[in-house]
């Protein structure tokens, strides 16, 4: 199955090690025996035990709201703006781009590899957040690589699910996704970065005040009272509607050296996997320093990767000069050789 940034993180910093010669670990008091596999009849059990507590929740939330009728009137009134908003974004379908299209089996996968002091600096220099700047620098690279191929760009705005981590700090480590989305928009018909970047980051700042991404986990959440039949169409109707043009992520990771069998990692480029038509898939998450940029396409669909690869490049430097950032020392690129010996993937 599928994790969200959070755990993936946390997943990470288990399997790895951060120091070269780890501390030697005891081992287990006693053998590690696993628990039987269940059979059919407990695993019915354990399904009708899970639907009776989706109302024993309900009543709990009764119970409050007759012990604290403001605090949970004021919850009702924000999670309701919430689910409001986000059902208003997905009301108006996202424009038709290329990158909405049917799409096979097969893969492509490039990466980006970037100083995060950079974007730090850029973010300091124009006002905003590093989300604001890898948004801006997602569509400036996007408008470009439209451009070049013929597709007009002018007043377009593409559409991207920005998934949010919602995961307390209390609950690093715990099972389960905690994950909402926000839907932000990518000017790609901007081609001066400064414009876009301010378009980007007056947007992000309006969603994150209207409390969008808490429509979605909450829709999530009352996902569990509806009938599995029911929901499999909802799935299956969503699946088709073009809600967004692409999904873009970006987590933070560690930033410190992490290490295994004693050799050190030097970068990590994440993947988002795609969806019934949506053809590209934009991941981004830190590392020690660096920003990994993980572009994964359709095979067929994007059998240029690279190039857009390039203009994502270029659309990073174009965002330091304006913000009047000095290029780092130790380079921006994607390491071309070894990229290029991955360029392409089908599964096993």
């Amino acid at each position: 199955g599928l994790v969200d940034g959070g755990s993936g993180v946390d997943m990470a910093t288990v399997l790895f090690e951060a120091a070269k010669e780890p501390a030697p670990t005891p081992g287990p008091e006693k053998a590690w025996v696993p628990a039987p596999t269940p059979t059919a009849t407990q695993l019915l059990a354990d399904a009708l035990i899970e639907r009776a507590t989706v109302p024993a929740e309900a009543a709990r939330g009764i119970r409050a709201l007759t012990r604290h009728p403001r605090r949970v009137a004021g919850k009702l009134v924000d999670g309701g703006a919430a689910v409001g908003s986000a059902l208003w974004a997905t009301l108006r379908p996202a424009p038709p781009s290329p990158l909405n299209v049917r799409i096979g089996p097969h893969r492509r996968y490039t990466w980006v590899d970037a100083d995060l002091r950079e974007f730090k600096a850029i973010k300091d220099e124009l006002g905003g957040t590093v989300n604001d700047v890898v948004l801006t620098a997602v569509a400036l690279g996007l408008g470009r690589y439209l451009r070049r191929h013929g597709h007009p760009t002018e007043d377009v705005e593409l559409r991207a699910l920005v998934p949010v981590s919602v995961r307390a700090d209390a609950e690093h480590g715990a099972l389960g996704n905690r994950v909402a989305a926000m839907y932000a928009p990518l000017p790609v018909g901007l081609e001066d970065p400064e414009d876009a970047y301010r378009r980007v980051h007056e947007a992000m700042a309006g969603l994150k005040e209207s409390g969008q991404a808490g429509g979605p986990q909450m829709n999530t959440q009352l996902g569990h009272l509806a009938p599995p039949t029911i929901l499999t169409q909802a799935s299956r109707v969503a699946a088709r509607q073009r809600f967004f043009n692409v999904v873009v992520t970006n987590v933070p990771g560690p930033q410190f050296p992490l290490y295994i069998a004693g050799r050190r990692l030097l970068r990590l480029y994440p993947v988002v996997p795609l969806s019934l038509m949506q053809a590209l898939g934009v991941a981004i998450m830190s590392y020690d320093g660096r920003l990994g940029f993980g572009l994964l396409g359709d095979f067929d669909a994007l059998d240029d990767l690279d190039d857009l690869a390039e203009d994502l490049e270029t659309s990073i430097a174009a965002l330091a000069a304006t913000a009047g950032v000095r290029p780092p020392t130790n380079g921006r690129g994607r390491a071309r050789t070894a990229r290029n010996r991955l360029r392409a993937a089908s599964p096993a």
